[in-house]
C-alpha cells in the first residue's frame, strides 16, 4: 500500500511538472506581431510581441504567478513593456502589481476599473445559471477562494485608445464591452483578432459566460464584437473562438433570451 501511494505521488508530481513546462501556444503571427497564450489554467493570459514592444494581457490569479512568469520568460527575448487588464476581477488582475515590479512596467485598466484595482477590491459578478449563482452566494464563506480581494496596484493608470495604439501600433483599438462587468473592455489587433476577457468563455462547448452583471449589455457587446472584422476571439477562459462559431452561438442565445 505504501509503495503504491508513493508511486501515485510520483506520477502526480511528473504531471504537475509537465504542466508547468508546456510550450506556450502561438495563436497568430502576422503583420509584424506574434500572439502567445500562456500555460495558466485559471485565466488565459496573452502576450503580444511587436517589433517595438511586448504587452501582457491579464495576469491570472495569485497562485498561478509562477506559471505565468515562466511562460513570459520562455517567450520573451526582452521585457514586458506594459500590462493591459480587460477588467478588475481578481482572476485577471491578482498579479498585476507583481509583474509591474518585476518588469518595471506600467499597468493599465479601464477608467471604470481603475479605483477597484488601486484599492485591491472588486465585486463578485452575478451568476447566469444555477451553479454560478450558487458559487456567488458561497464566495464569502469559502476561505481559500477570496475572489473579491487581491494585491492592490495603486500605480495603475487608465487604459484608453491612445495607450493601446502607443504600445501596439495604429492598427490596435480599444472598445468597451460591458456585461460581464461594467468595466470590461476588449482589445482589437489589426481588425483581425480580439482579446475579449470574460465577454465570452470557451469551456465545455459553451461560449456564454457563467457570470455577468448585465446580460443585455453582454449581448450588446457580442453584437459590437461581431460588427468588427475580427475572425478570431480570444477569451480568458478556454481556447480562441472562430467567428463562425461565435455567430452561431450568438444567434442561438438571442433566441433563447428573446432579444
Amino acid at each position: 500500500m505504501g509503495k503504491r501511494l508513493k508511486s501515485c505521488r510520483k506520477r502526480q508530481k511528473k504531471v504537475e511538472k509537465a504542466r508547468t513546462e508546456e510550450v506556450n501556444m502561438i495563436i497568430l503571427s502576422k503583420n509584424g506581431y506574434t500572439v502567445h497564450q500562456t500555460n495558466s489554467r485559471r485565466c488565459a493570459c496573452y502576450i503580444i510581441e511587436t517589433d517595438k514592444n511586448c504587452v501582457l494581457i491579464d495576469t491570472s490569479m495569485g497562485f498561478e504567478k509562477e506559471i505565468v512568469t515562466k511562460s513570459l520568460k520562455d517567450v520573451l527575448p526582452k521585457k514586458i513593456n506594459a500590462v493591459f487588464l480587460t477588467h478588475s476581477h481578481s482572476d485577471h488582475v491578482a498579479n498585476a502589481k507583481y509583474f509591474s515590479e518585476l518588469f518595471n512596467c506600467k499597468v493599465y485598466i479601464s477608467n471604470k476599473g481603475l479605483t477597484k484595482l488601486q484599492q485591491g477590491h472588486c465585486a463578485m459578478p452575478h451568476g447566469t445559471n444555477s451553479i454560478s449563482r450558487m458559487i456567488r452566494g458561497a464566495e464569502s464563506i469559502i476561505p481559500f477562494y477570496q475572489f473579491t480581494q487581491f494585491s492592490a496596484c495603486p500605480q495603475a493608470e487608465q487604459l484608453n485608445n491612445e495607450v493601446v495604439k502607443f504600445y501596439l501600433g495604429e492598427s490596435a483599438e480599444l472598445i468597451e464591452t460591458p456585461g460581464h462587468s461594467d468595466d470590461s473592455v476588449s482589445i482589437l489587433l489589426d481588425d483581425c483578432i480580439a482579446f475579449v476577457g470574460d465577454a465570452m468563455v470557451n469551456n465545455f462547448g459553451m461560449l456564454y459566460p457563467p457570470f455577468a452583471d448585465d446580460e443585455k449589455a453582454l449581448i450588446d457587446s457580442w453584437k459590437l464584437l461581431l460588427n468588427t472584422q475580427c475572425d478570431l476571439f480570444c477569451p480568458a477562459h478556454g481556447k480562441p473562438v472562430s467567428r463562425e462559431k461565435f455567430v452561431k452561438v450568438y444567434r442561438n442565445i438571442k433566441k433563447k433570451l428573446l432579444l
